[in-house]
Formats: C-alpha cells, sequence, structure tokens
C-alpha cells in the first residue's frame, strides 16, 4: 500500500476529514535487522517515542514535529505501514534524558545503554551533518501513538 492509499483509508475509516494534518512520513532508519525491529516494536506498542538531533532539524531547515500531526511510516520497501500521531514534543539536553524517557523507544534495557547507544548514533550523525557531540546537546523527544495500521 502507499503512503497516499494508506492516508485516504485513514481519513475515510476515521471520519477526520479535513481536520486531520498529514505531515508527511516518518522514518525509523536503521540498516538491516535493526530497522525491522523497530518497526515490530513499533507495531507492537513497545516504541512510542523516538529521539532525533535538533541540530540536524537546524541544518536542514526543517520545522519540528508538533502535537495532533500524524505521520506515515514506511517499511524498508517504502510500504506504508501504520500512521501515527504525535501526542508530544519536547527539546531536551542529552544528560537530562530520564530512564522513563528512554525507555519508551523500547530498545534498551537501562539508561547507561540508552546513552552509549545513542552517543554512538549522534557522534556518527554529527560527522555527516556537522556538528559534535557535547553531553548537553538538544534533542528532540517526540512521542506517539500508533494510530492506524495497513
Amino acid at each position: 500500500m502507499t503512503e497516499l492509499e494508506l492516508w485516504e483509508k485513514y481519513v475515510k475509516t476515521t471520519g477526520l476529514g479535513d481536520e486531520a494534518k498529514y505531515a508527511g512520513n516518518f522514518g525509523f532508519e536503521a540498516k538491516g535487522f535493526a530497522g525491522a525491529e523497530r518497526l515490530a516494536s513499533l507495531l507492537a506498542g513497545k516504541k512510542t517515542a523516538a529521539f532525533f538531533s535538533y541540530a540536524t532539524f537546524a541544518v536542514d531547515n526543517e520545522e519540528l514535529p508538533v502535537s495532533d500531526e500524524r505521520y506515515i511510516v514506511c517499511g524498508s520497501g517504502r510500504e506504508a505501514l501504520c500512521v501515527i500521531k504525535i501526542t508530544g514534543v519536547q527539546i531536551v539536553p542529552f544528560d537530562q534524558v530520564t530512564w522513563e524517557m528512554a525507555a519508551r523507544e523500547g530498545e534498551d534495557s537501562s539508561l547507561e545503554e540508552w546513552r552509549e547507544r545513542e552517543r554512538e548514533n549522534l557522534e556518527d550523525e554529527g560527522a555527516v551533518v556537522g556538528f559534535e557531540f557535547s553531553s548537553d546537546i538538544k534533542l528532540v523527544y517526540v512521542e506517539f501513538e500508533v494510530a492506524f495500521r495497513a
């Protein structure tokens, strides 16, 4: 199913009409199994939040997600899997992320494990985008729920 087909089915099924704002697609990029595992966790309701570097939004001159926006999540083959609804957005420094926040990503078993993995991701991203990791680097913390499945 394409993004447009899923969006039209979502709007028709829910009856939301114009009040439902389609904000684009939402990616949970990772290579191979990790990407598939993230999608499975999302579809199972275990992944209800994600972190993104604030610097990437700034470099790309991209607006931050906003509560009540809806995004389509696609699989690795670009097939539309579900619609998610943003339920909250916060800017939080890396060193102020709590275990409660990190646990909602559904990927790690401790805050220390999350910090190690996220630091590696941010260092890799920074090398490409052009920023350096620091313990107080700003992150965009996005909370969401699955609103509709394909």
